[in-house]
């Protein structure tokens, strides 16, 4: 049950998101937090969760409207309730705040709000190494889905190929899957490559060359670290992914982002990137459970 103070906070912040009042947004996003943190001290996850969805909303309406300080003061409240529930070992709490990390990231990349996109990668990208070094997996796989929705939003709104976004998803994604891959654990590297390859088709659909090949090189730096640690679903997905990259970018003469796919794949041994029926069931089923955990919690 949420008390009637809060109901009017986040009724009043969504009021001043449409006045365009950003310091009694960033009040009523001060006051939520702290409800929030309450929550949490007290172990109250169910409540926590539907602070952070309040959040949540508060930022992505501030997105929309195109108040980036409101925007940037959500992203910024929502990491205060990340150290608490990540201290409290709140595991789905964690994952609802990495997600709408994603979620407002997402939009204010749709709205060239590219600060505040920058600062929710930069969080997502943190939280990613932090998660891996815990072997925390669900949380590492909700970072990976986070960068990855805000990494094809940043293609697909045909910023130019050396977008500073584009830059920091890929290489937050690279990085997460590589630790993931050393510290074994296998579904999330599997999912930074399938965020990775998903980003790569929406860089190659507006011809986007370096990042493209950038890409490749990240797929297969967390390929060559689950190689070493022998998980050959990863192995096999990353040769995938790589294989995808250079049959469409050849099929869109665009040769320099085909030659470094074909490059990285040429690194895998031969009898790591055979068809493999039991990797690619294991592989949609981490691909479906993603699907569902980004809509189902967005």
């Amino acid at each position: 049950m949420f008390s009637k103070d809060q109901d009017q906070i986040i009724q009043e912040g969504l009021d001043f998101i449409d006045e365009e009042f950003d310091e009694g947004v960033s009040q009523a996003l001060a006051s939520l937090t702290e409800i929030g943190k309450g929550y949490l001290s007290e172990r109250k996850e169910l409540e926590a969760e539907q602070t952070v969805a309040f959040i949540k909303e508060i930022g992505k309406a501030a997105a929309l409207q195109g108040m980036e300080n409101a925007a940037v003061n959500a992203i910024r409240s929502l990491d205060k309730m990340l150290q608490c529930s990540m201290k409290q070992n709140m595991e789905n709490t964690t994952v609802k705040v990495l997600l709408s990390f994603g979620t407002i990231g997402k939009i204010a990349v749709e709205q060239q709000l590219e600060t505040v996109a920058k600062l929710a990668a930069s969080m997502l990208g943190k939280s990613g190494n932090t998660a891996a070094l815990l072997n925390k997996e669900k949380e590492t796989i909700a970072v990976t889905i986070g960068l990855g929705e805000i990494g094809k939003a940043v293609a697909r709104i045909k910023y130019p190929d050396v977008s500073e976004n584009a830059a920091i998803c890929i290489s937050c994604l690279g990085d997460t899957g590589k630790l993931a891959a050393q510290r074994t654990l296998e579904e999330a590297a599997i999912g930074a490559e399938i965020m990775l390859e998903e980003m790569a088709v929406a860089a190659m659909e507006e011809n986007l060359q370096s990042a493209t090949g950038n890409i490749a090189a990240s797929i297969e730096e967390i390929g060559k670290s689950a190689e070493e640690e022998e998980m050959e679903n990863a192995v096999f997905q990353a040769a995938s992914a790589l294989q995808t990259i250079v049959s469409s970018a050849g099929n869109r003469y665009l040769n320099d982002a085909s030659i470094a796919a074909r490059v990285a794949l040429d690194t895998f041994n031969e009898l790591d990137i055979i068809n493999n029926d039991d990797s690619i069931k294991r592989i949609e089923e981490i691909r479906e459970m993603m699907k569902s955990l980004w809509v189902n919690l967005k």
